[in-house]
């Protein structure tokens, strides 16, 4: 009994973090993240639906379906007591603004602190139009595609790359083509000598895998549209917000996301970080630390 006394005293002093994932992406990508946030963190994943654990579901298609789930989530694995922040991660990062405005219209204990992660703001434009219609971020989503592949499919990660990179390219290719995105085929980037190839088989697994995360990108991207050239109700955030900026993306450039300030009601600053467009994943070692700074200094208050 003693020693259940102990962790609950030690749990009774610690934060939650509720973490967006961004466009595409699962909640499961912050996980890294837990062996770096102080003892008094707690990491809590709010997934969306149609990726990681909840890929089985259908997509939302408009962002109040995305806001209103995120709530559900959300108050799941809050207690009335509990202090928290929340980390939205590009798509996430709007997404995580409006499930700001339903914890306000519910009444509920607000955030002492929220984190918006390689995005420009509601109000912003950067995705006004398809991500495949701009060739400048072939690149940046050769690169996400990349890490967000499964390594088993191929035996070495040279492999991987060649295939991204063909792939990402048909993907703009279709869409100049189409005007809108259209799953790529085999016959699109392998010859017929290599379909007939003996590890073809094992090859053609990976675009299952890379339609489902390129398609969601494009929901995800349309979502965002959508919502940002739409009148809205823009409100200021009565919470302690930090913008993670990564001072090589060129998917959302410093400058737009600098605009956050716009929606700041209290405290705002911004955190550069050594890094592209995926900071969140290979830059996470230098953002982590920005949130434990963020915890210690509430919980130092709540002591004084």
């Amino acid at each position: 009994m003693r020693v259940i006394c102990n962790i609950e005293r030690k749990f009774a002093g610690m934060v939650k973090l509720f973490c967006v994932p961004g466009g595409a992406a699962s909640a499961l990508a912050y996980l890294p993240w837990a062996k770096l946030l102080d003892p008094e963190i707690k990491l809590c994943l709010l997934e969306i639906a149609g990726r990681g654990l909840r890929r089985a579901e259908k997509p939302f298609r408009t962002m109040d379906e995305v806001a209103d789930d995120l709530y559900s989530n959300l108050v799941k694995q809050l207690e009335p007591d509990d202090d928290y922040m929340i980390m939205g991660y590009c798509f996430g990062s709007v997404a995580s603004y409006e499930l700001y405005r339903r914890i306000i219209q519910n009444d509920l204990k607000r955030p002492f602190h929220v984190f918006y992660c390689a995005s420009d703001p509601p109000d912003g434009n950067t995705y006004a139009t398809s991500l495949f219609s701009d060739v400048r971020r072939q690149p940046e989503m050769i690169e996400v595609l990349e890490r967000y592949f499964p390594e088993h499919v191929f035996s070495d990660r040279s492999m991987i790359e060649a295939f991204c990179r063909k792939y990402t390219e048909q993907c703009f290719k279709n869409y100049a083509e189409n005007g809108k995105y259209v799953p790529v085929r085999p016959e699109q980037i392998y010859s017929d000598e290599e379909m007939e190839s003996a590890d073809i088989v094992n090859q053609l697994k990976s675009f299952e895998f890379a339609n489902h995360t390129m398609s969601l990108f494009d929901v995800d991207q349309t979502i965002v549209s959508s919502y940002q050239n739409s009148p809205r109700d823009y409100f200021k955030v009565d919470t302690d917000i930090t913008v993670l900026a990564g001072n090589r993306d060129t998917m959302t450039p410093l400058e737009d996301m600098r605009h956050w300030d716009h929606v700041a009601g209290r405290g705002f600053e911004i955190e550069v970080i050594d890094g592209g467009h995926l900071i969140m994943v290979d830059g996470y070692k230098n953002c982590v630390p920005v949130v434990n700074k963020a915890a210690q200094a509430f919980l130092r208050g709540k002591e004084a």
